[in-house]
């Protein structure tokens, strides 16, 4: 047997036993990856309805799948998270042996909360007045992604003659500071 298929069995040995120890792990990272891929999905979605509602405010031309946002998600986001359920894995079954906690699951429903949550958040943002009760109900739950793809602030979207909180700030501010000058002068 020559040496190059002494370690060739050798790995193949080592990747089987790895794939035996992991394999009940594989079903939490399929669903885990399934989340991660749709919140994506509307992440896109909601740069669609960000282009129609506010063309000419949009950041790009077009609403598209950017290679480089995807690739951030598949590069980063998915083996980030797959390393959460592989540790939590390890740990439940090397660490924890006499504690029946499902860390694998836990760190997984975790995961998937906050890709639910997102998922959520880029579907409630950028949404018209008109459009269901749901939609406006869950706005003032969730953060508005709406800036992530826009050039500007929420404040900017508001309506053109509303005075913000923090316009009524600065000009209280400043009628203060022009009484003090006016006092100042008079003494």
């Amino acid at each position: 047997m020559t040496t190059a298929k002494a370690i060739i069995l050798v790995l193949g040995g080592i990747v089987g036993w790895l794939v035996e120890l992991f394999h009940p792990a594989f079903p939490l990272a399929v669903v885990m990856i399934m989340f991660i891929l749709y919140d994506a999905w509307t992440a896109y979605q909601l740069d669609k309805r960000a282009k129609v509602m506010f063309p000419d405010r949009t950041k790009r031309h077009e609403a598209k799948f950017s290679s480089f946002c995807f690739g951030k998600v598949v590069r980063k986001t998915i083996p980030e998270r797959l390393a959460v359920i592989i540790l939590a894995f390890v740990a439940e079954k090397f660490v924890f042996v006499h504690v029946d906690w499902p860390l694998s699951y836990i760190a997984t429903g975790v995961i998937c909360f906050e890709q639910a949550w997102s998922t959520l958040e880029n579907n409630a943002a950028c949404r018209t007045e008109r459009e269901s009760r749901f939609w406006r109900m869950l706005q003032r739950i969730v953060i508005d992604k709406t800036e992530r793809h826009l050039d500007i602030t929420l404040d900017e979207l508001r309506i053109p003659n509303q005075v913000t909180e923090e316009q009524i700030s600065q000009m209280r501010d400043a009628i203060q500071a022009h009484e003090r000058a006016k006092e100042a002068q008079e003494i």
